[in-house]
């Protein structure tokens, strides 16, 4: 059973050894572009009661970033400030680090990344990623998020690198103005509960760095702690008129008079999306499970592998559970630098909880000097099958051509009957 006040102090702890150590960062290979394509309703025309059928068309989301290249060298290490964003909430900083001759030397306990912003910077849990264009070249986004604090509009940047192996400690303070994003923001009220873990939802705020649901959950005592610690893998579905996007918990806080606060994140949907969307709801999906549990369904977990060479792609064609679930991946699509995944259970509730959890990720190359981590998950929607009364497709952008890659079905899905839909919630003006 998981110790639900063990899961926050382990989740701060956590969060703040991924910024200050930075040895949870993933190595890729440096994209030209990070532009984020997803999909854009078009006309549409209503033939479910929970879900409205479309074609969708790619679009390209809009970059707020504002440009900064301003660099600082020592000791042969050339370290640039490429770009930074800011909302009031979330701020993200790009680096490019040159001169490295040992990419080992900079990992663990090594090195040191960190930037604040602002005099109310209370954030802590940030992470990182890295991209090498080359053995010497590096790129680092450090990302951090403050609930606690807002960022404000214009101020001084500070950036801080210490690599111990170059005896490299560089500091730079750098003057931003982040008016234009810090100013797209959407926000629209939320009165909802979630009754089978005590939640109640409060706001929904959109910028151009994602979107966040707030909500908060009454002091427990140990035995209400006990009793909700199986809803630990519950989720967030968020509806905007045709598309759907997963939410995943950002941990919480604890007021002084006990009141938890939390929050449900995702990278999409992005300010513009949501601000023009016309129908948007909260859809809560539980999943009722222990820790033992959990692991027993991971080890009796069969994966029936189908290698699709035509789109260099693996995954499980077809799968199933004791308890009845039976899904399909019917269909797979794979174009310059997307893939869309065709799939569907023998239920509405089934087909909508399997495409919200299938990720894709790139095959480990055996020799290959740099592992590449697909890191555009997090960018995910799906949506209906106009053809298909059960069917849902799913989209990965910003795929690497040609790459070799595998989708992936959540283990927990042969357990489909610990799910739970709790009410469909619509947000009010």
């Amino acid at each position: 059973m998981i110790n639900k006040k063990l899961i926050k102090t382990l989740g701060h702890i956590f969060g703040i050894m991924t910024f200050m150590l930075a040895s949870g960062i993933t190595y890729t290979s440096a994209f030209a572009d990070d532009t984020i394509a997803t999909t854009a309703p078009a006309t549409a025309t209503t033939t479910s009661a929970s879900a409205t059928y479309t074609d969708n068309t790619a679009t390209s989301i809009k970059d707020y970033s504002i440009t900064i290249n301003k660099s600082s060298e020592e000791n042969g290490i050339k370290v640039t400030v490429n770009s930074a964003l800011s909302t009031k909430h979330n701020l993200k900083v790009t680096l490019k680090i040159e001169g490295i001759t040992d990419p080992k030397a900079i990992e663990h306990n090594n090195s040191l990344f960190e930037v604040s912003y602002g005099d109310k910077d209370y954030g802590f849990n940030s992470t990182s990623s890295r991209q090498y264009a080359d053995d010497k070249t590096m790129f680092l986004t450090l990302e951090k998020t403050n609930y606690e604090g807002e960022y404000p509009e214009s101020g001084n940047l500070r950036v801080d690198v210490v690599l111990s192996n170059y005896k490299v400690n560089i500091g730079m303070d750098i003057p931003v103005d982040f008016t234009n994003s810090i100013n797209k923001v959407f926000t629209k009220n939320i009165s909802g509960t979630i009754p089978e873990i005590n939640y109640t939802l409060k706001q929904l705020d959109s910028d151009s760095m994602g979107t966040t649901i707030s909500y908060t959950e009454p002091k427990q005592n140990e035995a209400d702690i006990d009793n909700n610690n199986d809803f630990w893998d519950s989720q967030i579905l968020l509806k905007v008129d045709n598309n759907f996007y997963k939410l995943g918990s950002k941990g919480d806080s604890i007021r002084d008079d006990g009141t938890i606060i939390g929050h449900y994140t995702s990278k999409l949907p992005v300010y513009d999306i949501v601000k023009n969307g016309k129908d948007i709801s909260i859809i809560p999906i539980l999943y009722k499970v222990s820790m033992d549990d959990s692991d027993m369904i991971s080890d009796s977990s069969n994966k029936n592998i189908t290698n699709d060479s035509a789109n260099n792609l693996s995954y499980e064609k077809e799968f199933s559970s004791s308890s009845g679930l039976k899904g399909t991946i019917y269909n797979v699509e794979r174009n310059d630098n997307s893939v869309k995944v065709y799939c569907k259970g023998q239920s509405e509730l089934e087909s909508l909880i399997i495409a919200s959890n299938i990720s894709l990720n790139y095959n480990h190359v055996k020799g290959q000097k740099y592992t590449t981590i697909y890191n555009y998950n997090k960018f995910a929607s799906f949506y209906k099958d106009p053809k298909d009364s059960l069917g849902y497709i799913v989209e990965f952008d910003n795929v690497e051509k040609d790459k070799a890659a595998a989708l992936n079905i959540s283990y927990m899905l042969k357990e489909i009957s610990t799910y739970k839909m709790s009410d469909e919630i619509k947000t009010s003006n």
